[in-house]
């Protein structure tokens, strides 16, 4: 079962590196619920995130998620605790939001951070599986789990493959001066203008139509055959 986890785990991280640039120390967004699932599954995120992620991991939380746990009092005392021992994040806000807003604002739709979002939050997490480029964590069983790709990451990550193996205006430009070195300017507007020829109409002759009573030639071959016997036994 551990085999198959760590397979996953390197799988999902090797495609976030490789499409969107994710790199270690990882960088992870850590929300009020979250930190409530760590506590009552007795999981410690400081110890177990970077050993789940096996790399150097920095965790962060914002002000704005501090002071909806606060709003809580006793009921989120627990997670606050917990939440109070990451860096913050810069949100830049006039005013205090909620955390979910201020969590969507701060990664935004394309993510330029490079954020991993940990989160309980179920609307939340349908958010970021709209857009493209974040990878999401969450709390099961007593461990953390990283999400797979969302199909909008996979959509956007195929999509940068192909635009990667599709020669860019400057490769065409480079390809076009080295024809014009090797061949000539002339000799390559010929060839860019020469087209497959197919057969001129004008010289395919038209079938003939047998008059009435006319002999077809396979009748023709075998007349003159009879006639050549014929003659042959007449001068014997």
């Amino acid at each position: 079962m551990k085999i198959k986890r760590h397979k996953h785990i390197r799988k999902v991280l090797t495609f976030y590196s490789s499409n969107f640039g994710f790199k270690p120390p990882y960088n992870v967004l850590i929300d009020g619920t979250f930190c409530k699932a760590a506590l009552k599954f007795k999981v410690n995120i400081s110890e177990q995130l970077p050993k789940y992620l096996e790399a150097d991991t920095k965790m962060w939380t914002t002000q704005c998620v501090l002071d909806e746990c606060e709003a809580f009092g006793s009921v989120l005392y627990g997670p606050l605790k917990v939440l109070k021992q990451f860096k913050l994040q810069p949100c830049n806000h006039k005013s205090t939001l909620s955390a979910s807003k201020c969590i969507t604002r701060l990664i935004g739709k394309k993510n330029k951070e490079r954020l991993f979002l940990a989160t309980q939050d179920k609307m939340l997490n349908d958010w970021f599986r709209t857009k493209a480029g974040t990878p999401m964590l969450y709390i099961a069983f007593n461990t953390i789990t990283l999400e797979p790709p969302s199909e909008k990451s996979k959509l956007k990550a195929e999509r940068q493959t192909d635009a990667k193996i599709a020669p860019s205006e400057h490769e065409h430009d480079v390809i076009k001066k080295l024809k014009v070195e090797a061949f000539g300017e002339q000799e390559v507007k010929k060839k860019k203008h020469k087209k497959l020829k197919g057969a001129n109409p004008l010289s395919m002759k038209p079938k003939r139509k047998r008059k009435d009573g006319e002999l077809s030639k396979s009748q023709k071959k075998k007349l003159k055959r009879k006639q050549r016997e014929h003659l042959s036994i007449e001068n014997g």
